[in-house]
């Protein structure tokens, strides 16, 4: 079973959290006063996106599918981190996952950020996403990266996107990456956890009075079970050290909890209180500024090992 650690909630995670619900549940006085979350979350992908002078970025094409590139200038990429943004599988990469990218960045100045920009369902559905995940990993390989020199880290459905890659790796006999890290991953679409009840009336973003994921747009009349779609069902024998956030009022809490009881070389971080994907509220929030220190330190330690 994983090492489980559960941090109690601080002043400014409480204020957090009343402010997101706000937003959710006033949408007249949130129109009203331009309350959109903007400078959290954004779904725009800007033309002239700045990471700032000691940073370059580049787009590459990998088959066909964009990926963004984000290193620091004048300095060796020895590194590398994947990084799957999340959306459902229905939304597409954007200027907050950039801003993400740039977080992870941060952690070592001879990292190089690969951002995929998979295919989006319902156009695409399960296993494009998937397969060009892959196809990602084999370039990096190809390319003269090590496995034990890459991370790969996502967030949401990024997150269960993640963990399905590290199983298909393991079942092709392909060496995995050294670690992953993920963020609220979704990773039960059958819906099958205890926080699925437990957490209904407290999840401001999935729980009750909101719209229901459209887990069909992924997954088609696939097997909601099927552990590439749902990971929780996987098996986690000899997988990469793994390092999982969640908080303690998402609806999928138990998408991570229950997944972390099979990997033995796993740690989980649950937040009292939180809710999905709050370490994107960066500095805002004692809860994400504990989540980035935590991801930078299992970052630096696993690559230099």
């Amino acid at each position: 079973m994983a090492r489980y650690i559960f941090h109690k909630q601080k002043l400014s995670d409480k204020f957090g959290v009343c402010l997101v619900k706000f937003g959710f549940k006033f949408k007249a006085a949130r129109e009203r006063y331009n309350f959109k979350f903007k400078y959290i979350f954004t779904n725009i992908l800007s033309k002239h996106y700045s990471y700032g002078r000691k940073i370059d970025y580049q787009f590459i094409d990998i088959d066909g599918v964009k990926t963004e590139t984000v290193f620091y200038k004048n300095e060796e990429q020895k590194y590398a981190l994947i990084q799957l943004h999340g959306g459902a599988y229905v939304s597409g990469y954007n200027d907050t996952y950039r801003k993400v990218a740039k977080k992870y960045l941060k952690s070592n100045r001879n990292l190089k950020v690969f951002s995929l920009c998979y295919s989006l369902a319902p156009e695409n559905p399960f296993p494009k996403a998937l397969e060009e995940s892959i196809a990602l990993y084999q370039y990096l390989l190809a390319n003269g990266y090590k496995p034990e020199n890459i991370i790969v880290a996502g967030d949401s459905a990024g997150g269960g996107l993640t963990l399905a890659m590290g199983l298909a790796l393991k079942d092709k006999q392909i060496t995995l990456p050294k670690a992953m890290v993920t963020m609220s991953a979704w990773t039960d679409l059958a819906d099958e956890g205890i926080s699925y009840q437990k957490n209904l009336d407290k999840d401001p973003f999935f729980g009750k009075g909101t719209k229901p994921l459209d887990k069909k747009a992924y997954t088609g009349n696939n097997d909601l079970r099927h552990p590439y779609i749902s990971p929780k069902y996987g098996e986690y024998i000899c997988f990469s050290d793994l390092l999982m956030f969640v908080g303690s009022h998402e609806l999928i809490e138990s998408d991570t909890l229950d997944l972390a009881e099979k990997v033995e070389n796993a740690e989980v971080h649950n937040y009292e209180g939180m809710f999905h994907v709050f370490p994107l509220g960066f500095n805002k929030m004692a809860s994400s500024r504990s989540a980035w220190r935590i991801i930078y330190d299992f970052i630096n330690k696993q690559l230099e090992c």
